[in-house]
């Protein structure tokens, strides 16, 4: 038996999940913990008895893995230069969002098992001097301290093709495969895949996700003061500046104006509710894409999101908002969007929900709406669907205070606000509804 420990020195995990940068990744996958070791031993000059020790690590197989469970989930949004071919020096480049997620699991001590590896003295040797140069597992910030052991305890995450779980792995000729990609000035490729599952039965319960994913979010930083019951006018607004932002660069992107029927950008006021002192006004909006977005659709996107910093926001009849970028780290908790994302089995109304269809006495019921709304946007079915016109989150106003048609000619819908449980966590945003691509029907997560 062979195993490599891995002891987290801060107590916190600080990685991201190859599917969607804003969720973390746990337990830790072997395939990033051999591309930390091979980055180690290519900083150091390439030492050939380290070479064959990593080649015959790569040759043996997934690993069995020993992890805690993951603890509660925050992701720091940040504002960077991009990076593309041809944006020239990071002074006059656009800036698009990065998210950083990072947990503090149960146990900082993570252990990679090869039962039934057979290294010899050498190769140990080897292995335990390139881990010992490997300061992180993650981001930079994700310090760590690695050594050989000959000793592990039992693990939790078994390799199984009928798994629940997806983990990269090294494979034959990853190393070579990572030295190439170096030399050509490339990103690391994901590699090989492999089910995993835990001895127990069955891992972490199922997480779900709605259509919706990142959010761009923005405060407002001086302006008319706006109530939660005008998150309508708001959104209409920032639509509007959207369409003309992106029509003065050229033809404005569908996931804009939503004009195809498909999935496009919704837009959320974010209002101060919950807790002791929620009063409903309104602090700020997020552009919230779709989980499913290609690169250039959101590049456009977030093109036609960057002059609202610089132009503010116009409110007819109200005035204007001087607006600024707000990102994980703000200070009011409204503004991040880990409020918003993070995953929880029960999720309240803070602006109501526009039925897609009116009740009937045959049926189908609201609650029957209610789950129908759930499968639409690529929620499961909920298990419990408390619904009236009353918020439970402190400073949410009651369903008829709201504006809830954009203008006279839209038709009447009938409004709830609700409570939604599901049997297993599901991750937001969550916005559910008629209204959802305008904030109605938003959901905090309790």
């Amino acid at each position: 038996m062979l195993a490599l420990e891995v002891e987290y020195l801060l107590g916190r995990v600080f990685a991201g999940s190859f599917r969607d940068r804003e969720e973390i990744e746990w337990p830790p996958h072997p395939g990033r913990l051999f591309s930390a070791l091979a980055a180690a031993y290519f900083e150091n000059g390439n030492d050939p008895r380290e070479k064959a020790a990593l080649e015959w690590l790569e040759s043996q197989g997934p690993p069995h893995i020993r992890a805690g469970t993951a603890g509660e989930a925050q992701s720091v949004q940040a504002f960077v230069p991009t990076n593309y071919p041809g944006d020239g020096p990071p002074a006059i480049r656009g800036k698009q969002p990065r998210y950083f997620p990072s947990q503090g699991p149960s146990e900082a001590t993570v252990y990679f098992i090869w039962k039934n590896a057979d290294a010899s003295v050498e190769t140990a040797s080897a292995l335990d001097a390139v881990a010992a140069r490997t300061a992180y597992l993650g981001k930079a910030c994700s310090l760590t301290r690695m050594r050989v052991r000959e000793t592990a305890p039992e693990p939790n995450y078994a390799p199984d093709t009928a798994g629940d779980c997806v983990l990269r792995v090294p494979n034959q000729g990853r190393l070579a495969e990572l030295g190439w990609l170096f030399e050509a000035g490339q990103q690391v490729s994901t590699g090989a895949q492999q089910r995993y599952r835990s001895p127990e039965g069955g891992g972490q319960p199922d997480i779900g996700a709605s259509e919706f994913g990142s959010m761009v979010v923005f405060r407002k930083s001086a302006g008319p003061g706006l109530p939660i019951e005008g998150a309508l006018t708001l959104t209409e607004a920032v639509r509007r500046a959207l369409m003309s932002n992106a029509g003065s660069t050229g033809a404005i992107a569908e996931l804009i104006h939503g004009h195809n029927g498909d999935t496009h950008c919704a837009i959320a006021a974010l209002p101060f509710v919950g807790g002791e002192y929620g009063d409903g006004h309104l602090m700020g909006f997020a552009v919230v894409l779709p989980r499913a977005v290609s690169t250039d659709d959101r590049r456009s996107v977030l093109a036609a999101c960057e002059p609202l910093a610089e132009n503010g926001l116009h409110l007819p009849g109200l005035g204007r908002w001087e607006l600024e970028p707000a990102d994980g780290t703000s200070p009011q908790q409204t503004l991040r969007p880990t409020t918003w994302t993070r995953s929880s089995r029960l999720w309240k109304t803070v602006t109501p929900i526009l039925l897609d269809r009116f009740p009937k006495k045959g049926g189908p019921a609201v609650e029957q709406i209610l789950s129908a709304s759930c499968l639409r946007i690529g929620l499961p079915d909920p298990v419990g669907v408390d619904h009236g016109p009353y918020s439970q989150l402190k400073g949410v106003s009651p369903v008829p205070a709201f504006r809830l048609r954009r203008s006279n000619e839209d038709r009447a819908r009938w409004g709830v606000h609700a409570n939604i449980e599901f049997l297993n966590p599901v991750r937001g945003p969550v916005l559910l509804g008629a209204g959802r691509y305008f904030g109605l029907g938003l959901m905090r997560p309790e």
